[in-house]
């Protein structure tokens, strides 16, 4: 052995020496006896059996802002994606974090007029008004995530803990402040739009099979989803059925998130009444069924205007929200959405064919996660992409339709809208709906880049949250034995 492999092999085996005992420790932190959600779904025995009980979980942001919401939205990425130690280390709580609800982006250091928590307070605990601290240098300016596309800077008081991660916080804030701030009446139809599609399906279901209790149960409100299952539990019930009010269901938010910790609560149950056993059971994704394709292609078709001559031309542009590019190739989201996709495709290359279009193409790609801070090496298809694409080729028009969101969110509205639009001819970074928007017709953005018209279709509305609920009673339908004609495809 050379003197440089001898002195690589002493630096090795020491480094081995002193890792192997930290990565045990690290490993034992994050360990997880998880129940697991994709083995239950993919099983056999995944069949209602005795009385049965409902549970639907859903992500639904609030109507007006409640900071409560963002704060567990960023606990459960700490917690569920993010391993120890990293996640005590980025996560810690570094002060009180501030913004100005004039200037609430501010990709550089400004001299603000007032200042204010995540809470809407211009003070201190003590009374003293939070300008008053930056006037005497007690703030320091907190720049852009560099990591984090359109981020915003802030100000932070590091002279006393806010009691929360400081990443949750900012998060909080710029919900408050660069979102809600920025809607009419600052109202968000996402939570009435989603528990509605989703008590649309419980009714649906429950009418078609036996189903003793059900409820829906909102996937950032611990309590209240713990609330809802134990009372589904307490009502007697052999088997516990879960669904998801997410059109296709991923690892990362239900399957290893939300439908976990109902585990945890069932088992939890389970030991507090000693004898008794609660079989789980997984409904597949909504999106699955035919209610839900025939939905979007509708919405597609209503959107999509008539060739005015034959040599116009088209492309169909199906979003989905995305996945980083570290799980989009891992997480089963990506083979239930690929598969989403195959189905649409054809059916939405007849519909611009039908239009008149003489050359069309059909094509999708993430709104999320997808652009060059997130994804630097360029291994997902980006929505903004695929407008750039259109752009280039000299399209007549571009319509795209969100697939995965059944509602307009903070998503939709502010923070994928920036990604997917920005740079566009009309579009400013963060800009909200007009005022008197009708949130039970689709929200649609409209623009026309180098001739090319954009159309983003946007959610299907309130109006449509029928057809959802159809889509979701017959993926529920699926796991009991005795299914109705109705439910079978």
């Amino acid at each position: 052995m050379s003197v440089f492999g001898k002195a690589i092999w002493g630096i090795t085996w020491r480094t081995a020496l002193f890792c192997l005992p930290v990565a045990l420790v690290i490993g034992w932190m994050n360990h997880n006896d998880r129940w697991d959600a994709n083995e239950a779904l993919n099983s056999a025995n995944n069949y209602v059996e005795g009385d049965a009980g409902l549970i639907v979980v859903g992500l639904a942001q609030p109507e007006r802002f409640e900071e409560e919401f963002f704060i567990n939205f960023l606990e459960k990425v700490f917690t569920e994606a993010i391993p120890w130690p990293i996640n005590a280390l980025a996560g810690a709580d570094g002060g009180v974090v501030l913004m100005d609800p004039a200037r609430p982006f501010a990709p550089k250091r400004f001299e603000p007029t007032q200042l204010q928590d995540l809470y809407g307070k211009a003070v201190d605990v003590d009374g003293t008004p939070w300008i008053e601290r930056y006037r005497r240098g007690e703030l320091r300016w907190e720049k852009p995530s560099a990591t984090v596309p359109h981020d915003t800077g802030m100000f932070l008081y590091p002279g006393r803990k806010q009691g929360i991660r400081t990443p949750a916080a900012k998060t909080a804030a710029k919900a408050r402040y660069l979102y809600y701030q920025r809607l009419p009446n600052g109202y968000l139809p996402h939570f009435g739009q989603t528990v509605g599609m989703s008590e649309g399906a419980i009714r649906i279901a429950q009418a078609r099979y036996p189903i003793k209790k059900a409820a829906f149960a909102s996937a950032f409100d611990p309590k209240q989803k713990a609330d809802a299952v134990r009372s589904v539990l307490d009502s007697g019930i052999k088997t516990l059925v879960l669904a998801s009010a997410q059109p296709i269901q991923s690892d990362f938010e239900e399957l290893n998130g939300s439908f976990a910790s109902v585990y945890k609560t069932v088992k939890t149950w389970e030991a507090e009444h000693p004898g008794k056993s609660i079989k789980i059971v997984v409904a597949p994704s909504l999106a699955m069924e035919r209610p839900y394709e025939q939905l979007w292609l509708d919405h597609f078709a209503s959107t999509v205007p008539p060739a005015t001559k034959p040599s116009d031309s088209a492309m169909g542009i199906i979003t989905l929200h995305g996945l980083p590019p570290a799980l989009a190739f891992t997480d089963s989201w990506k083979r239930r959405s690929d598969k989403v996709v195959a189905r649409l495709k054809p059916q939405m290359e007849a519909i611009l064919k039908a239009k008149g279009y003489g050359r069309y193409s059909v094509a999708a790609g993430a709104e999320g996660f997808s652009d060059k801070l997130e994804d630097p090496d360029n291994l997902l298809v980006s929505a903004a992409e695929l407008f750039t694409q259109a752009r280039a080729a000299k399209r007549t028009i571009a319509v795209a339709i969100p697939i995965e969101f059944l509602a307009e969110n903070t998503d939709t509205l502010f923070a994928h809208s920036a990604l997917m639009f920005d740079g566009l001819p009309g579009y400013s970074l963060y800009q909200g709906p007009p005022a008197g928007t009708d949130w039970s017709d689709p929200f649609k953005r409209e623009f026309v880049a180098n001739g090319t018209r954009i159309i983003y279709a946007g959610s299907p509305g309130g109006a449509q949250q029928g057809r959802a609920s159809e889509a979701l009673a017959l993926a529920i339908g699926r796991v009991f034995p005795e299914k109705s004609a109705s439910a079978q495809r």
